[in-house]
């Protein structure tokens, strides 16, 4: 099975999008909600699809970018890992 890991960049990103979503909402639930639905996605999508994000290779060598609910999110497929670079809402992000 292929492992997925989360650069610091893409959990400061999910945390700071929950938190954004606490903000709108004031609930905890929400906020909890959407980051693991936001988590499980990734997993299930990229575990069973590797290859479903479109090359992006203007963001970078070998990066792919998948989109969710508005959220794109830019991953590298290596030997070993899909490593998650980052999960941004605006239109470039900031590597």
């Amino acid at each position: 099975m292929t492992k997925i890991t989360f650069s610091q960049k893409a959990i400061d990103a999910l945390i700071s999008q929950a938190k954004y979503i606490y903000e709108l909402t004031h609930s905890i639930e929400k906020a909890d909600n959407y980051f693991d639905e936001m988590e499980d996605y990734i997993n299930y999508t990229l575990k069973v699809h590797p290859k479903l994000g479109r090359s992006a290779p203007e963001l970078g060598f070998g990066v792919r970018k998948l989109v969710y609910k508005r959220y794109s999110i830019l991953y590298r497929i290596t030997s070993i890992e899909i490593e998650i670079l980052t999960i941004y809402k605006q239109n470039l992000p900031s590597l």
